[in-house]
């Protein structure tokens, strides 16, 4: 694995070659990431105070962390102008808007130590994003909010990119992640069921290799490549911004990462939606695959 560092935009061909070979991007400086970033910090101050929002686990007791760190996250997920500003960060390194495809767009925190944790506050372990989706186009955008330390980033498995991982892709089910979670009484409660499928043997993590970006950065991989989030032993709470994206013309061209390990039963087209227009990745598969039969 190579970490690439990029001072301007790159085609999507061009980043494709680079990144289904394994290689990791950098894009550094990316101008719609800084006011997304001010966006960002503004919204965590208004739901848990005027504090550095690093530092305010420790002023929190869990369950009140936990009640106000999934508001902020709501608001965030549910707002138009954060993925406003996350999609022209993505024009400025090269995404064609009308060609490329996203899930969803969370605000992620990672809290420091073995507390505060649930919902969407707290680390994901080993696993490859592919496994979820099995799309082998598929990329992921990774971006954080405020200055990391290896110990609060994100680490690569770079052995792992041809080395295949014993994993439970041919068992896990979104369906039963979304059935657990809506039986939870709120939302910031840990779902017991994994909400991405995860390795079924140990982990050889003697070459791991931890990324460091500043905010502003902005961080493109293959979904294909083994990763997790550090965990965090500082003393101070890590946020991102992370979203996947598909490229309808990489997908109809058969282009994607190898798969090495991947024994999901299907792509799931269905949670992708055109940048430009909202439009599902699912439908306009199926028209571009009914014209080409014809």
């Amino acid at each position: 694995m190579q970490l690439i560092e990029c001072s301007h935009h790159l085609s999507e061909r061009q980043r494709s070659n680079m990144l289904f070979q394994g290689e990791v991007l950098l894009f550094r400086g990316v101008p719609a990431l800084f006011t997304l970033i001010d966006y960002a910090d503004r919204l965590l101050k208004k739901h848990l105070g005027d504090i550095d929002p690093t530092t305010v686990q420790k002023h929190l007791d869990e369950a009140d962390y936990l009640t106000l760190m999934g508001s902020a996250q709501h608001e965030f997920r549910t707002a138009k102008q954060p993925k406003t500003l996350f999609f022209e960060a993505l024009r400025q390194v090269g995404v064609d808007p009308n060609t490329t495809y996203w899930d969803h767009f969370p605000l992620r925190a990672v809290p420091c130590g073995q507390s505060h944790r649930g919902g969407r506050c707290g680390w994901v372990d080993v696993h490859r994003d592919s496994w979820g989706s099995t799309i082998d186009a598929q990329l992921n955008w990774w971006a954080p909010i405020y200055p990391l330390e290896p110990e609060r980033s994100m680490a690569f498995y770079p052995d792992y990119w041809h080395q295949p991982l014993a994993n439970d892709t041919a068992t896990w089910s979104i369906d039963e992640y979304i059935r657990q979670r809506n039986l939870l009484p709120n939302q910031e409660l840990k779902v017991p069921y994994s909400s991405v499928p995860l390795p079924i043997e140990p982990v050889d993590d003697s070459n791991v290799c931890p990324v460091m970006l500043e905010p502003g950065d902005l961080l493109c991989f293959s979904s294909a490549h083994l990763h997790a989030s550090m965990p965090n032993t500082t003393d101070r709470t890590r946020f991102s911004v992370e979203m996947r994206t598909v490229n309808i013309n990489e997908v109809l061209a058969g282009n994607g990462a190898p798969n090495v390990d991947n024994a999901g039963p299907k792509p799931m087209y269905q949670w992708f939606r055109r940048i430009s227009d909202n439009s599902s990745l699912q439908s306009d598969m199926e028209v571009c695959m009914s014209s080409t039969a014809r």
